[in-house]
């Protein structure tokens, strides 16, 4: 029989050696990600700047680091405080399909401006696809997904400064337009 400190010692050596593929495997997905997701997030970044540079009046943009979750995926979770509206979280996720192919997912955008991103696809291949509440797109559509993100986040912020428009009927109108005074 194995003397049994000779196994301890294999069996030390063996799940060293696989935290270190492991932490490579995930340190280059990582990477990776980053590099995937940069439209998107130099975006957010340089509107997050914007809101920092005014004294957070507006609200502000959290969680713009990259990270990689529990299924190996590069995940992004923008979240978006304004001071009247409700919270909005983005969550983008950077990894591979099943097909082996990577893709970029995306979720909490909304179905108006899912539709906007679904309307600049000039290519059948890329347009994508709706997992549940999710949006699926082809690595190649980041700058797409950066573009309409933007729209939305400025809506959002923009749309807290916009104040509601009451008629002589009583009725209000949202944030269609500025109030006159």
């Amino acid at each position: 029989m194995t003397n049994p400190s000779e196994i301890k010692n294999r069996f030390h050596a063996s799940l060293e050696a696989s935290e270190a593929r492991e932490n490579g495997f995930r340190s280059r997905l990582l990477a990776e990600g980053v590099r995937a997701l940069q439209p998107v997030l130099g975006v957010l970044t340089l509107m997050s700047e914007v809101l920092d540079e005014r004294d957070n009046v507006h609200g502000r943009i959290a969680g713009l680091d990259c990270a990689i979750d529990k299924e190996d995926f590069v995940t992004l979770r923008a979240v978006l405080s304004g001071t009247s509206q409700p919270e909005q979280r983005i969550v983008i996720k950077y990894g591979p399909e099943l097909g082996g192919r990577n893709l970029i997912s995306v979720s909490g955008i909304g179905q108006a401006y899912a539709e906007k991103l679904v309307a600049k696809t000039h290519c059948a291949a890329s347009l994508g696809r709706s997992v549940g509440s999710d949006l699926q797109l082809d690595l190649a559509r980041a700058d797409d997904l950066a573009e309409v993100v933007r729209e939305m986040v400025e809506a959002y912020f923009v749309g807290q400064a916009q104040v509601p428009v009451q008629h002589h009927a009583g009725t209000i109108e949202g944030h269609a337009r500025y109030a006159v005074q």
